[in-house]
């Protein structure tokens, strides 16, 4: 299988090339600015260093903010029925954009901090007028910590959106969430946390990012952690990403995810080889992709309820999970059908995908 990386030829980008070499066939680096799209009358074309875009069985885009519409427009051309991308073509515009990734959050049940986005620097200082300090202030676009600040009083708040003034972005202000400048990044891939770390801003500085002086140390996260990491990654439809959240006494708080997300300071505190992590990923979701293990799985379930159903006694049906607090809890209806009443001895078989409830007959 062929795998592209198309970045603009980062550490990460590099270190993840380097590993897939042992997984894929060929791997290539591809420089995301010397990328063309044509659109013609019938055909739309990717232009690489002046000539079509070879065909690739996995394409892994990565950049910052400032390639959003390129990106998102690679993803619509390439992704079909050949090609696995880990991205949605609308993952770019919503995770480039802060405040986009709030809105896709909070709608997906993950809990954030309360925001408000202000499209004016007039709207934003009327707002300051009913809002608790301190608070976080931002530009929806940026990354390793750029462009976030805290203000502690409306005075100082004030005179920070007169400087903001000048670069003619609408700002978003956000609640403070204590956490002592320590936050936690999650690398995230597909259904599983494969590397974490708590980050610890240096003092003086509510920024905990690693390229802003912050410190990093190996972190394992409880069960509800990762899920909500996992949950954030598929609200803005990445199956690979960093994910920073915030521990606090309200629980959890996602605040950011990071499409392209730096390994090197990941590695370094959990001692870790990440890279090839994601790209054992890659070469696992192609490779099922390739297999269209996706339709069978849907045909199969479908066929598991229809026999089912045929049975007189078992009765099959297709929801979503109720996880609270790492329990699983079944429908009402469930409960019914299979006539278990509250503390009744059960024998619990489970495996990967799979749990069974028995009843316990002693004989």
């Amino acid at each position: 299988m062929r795998l592209a990386i198309i970045s603009l030829g980062g550490t990460s980008s590099e270190l993840i090339a380097k590993e897939a070499k042992d997984f894929f066939e060929k791997v290539d680096l591809l420089d995301i600015r010397k990328i063309e799209i044509h659109a013609h009358l019938k055909k739309l074309e990717v232009i690489y260093e002046k000539k079509p875009i070879q065909e690739y069985d996995c394409i892994y885009i990565r950049g910052s903010f400032n390639y959003s519409l390129l990106q998102r427009s690679l993803a619509y051309i390439l992704k079909n029925e050949n090609t696995y991308i880990p991205f949605q073509p609308d993952t770019f515009t919503v995770a480039h954009d802060k405040f986009l990734t709030i809105l896709s959050l909070q709608k997906n049940g993950v809990k954030v901090p309360t925001t408000y986005l202000a499209a004016t620097m007039k709207a934003a200082k009327k707002l300051l007028e009913d809002i608790h300090f301190p608070i976080i202030m931002k530009v929806p676009s940026g990354t390793q910590g750029k462009g976030v600040m805290s203000a502690d009083s409306l005075a100082s708040a004030r005179s920070m959106l007169d400087t903001l003034e000048s670069l003619k972005q609408p700002v978003i202000l956000q609640e403070y969430i204590e956490t002592g400048a320590t936050d936690v990044r999650v690398i995230v891939a597909g259904k599983k946390v494969i590397a974490c770390m708590k980050r610890k801003g240096r003092a003086g500085e509510i920024r905990s990012n690693i390229h802003q002086g912050g410190v990093g140390i190996p972190y394992e996260l409880d069960y509800q952690g990762e899920n909500d990491a996992i949950r954030a990654a598929r609200a803005v439809g990445a199956d690979i990403c960093g994910v920073d959240m915030l521990e606090s006494a309200k629980g959890n708080m996602i605040i950011e995810v990071n499409l392209s997300p730096g390994l090197k300071g990941i590695m370094n505190a959990t001692k870790k080889n990440v890279a090839k992590l994601v790209a054992e990923f890659l070469y696992k979701q192609t490779a099922e992709f390739k297999k269209g293990e996706k339709e069978k799985g849907v045909e199969e379930i479908m066929k598991i309820i229809k026999t089912k159903n045929e049975k007189e006694n078992e009765k099959a049906v297709l929801t979503n999970l109720d996880i609270k607090a790492g329990k699983i809890r079944l429908p009402e209806l469930m409960t019914k059908i299979s006539g278990f009443r509250e503390g009744e001895e059960v024998v619990l078989v489970a495996e990967n995908g799979k749990v069974e409830v028995r009843r316990h007959d002693v004989k």
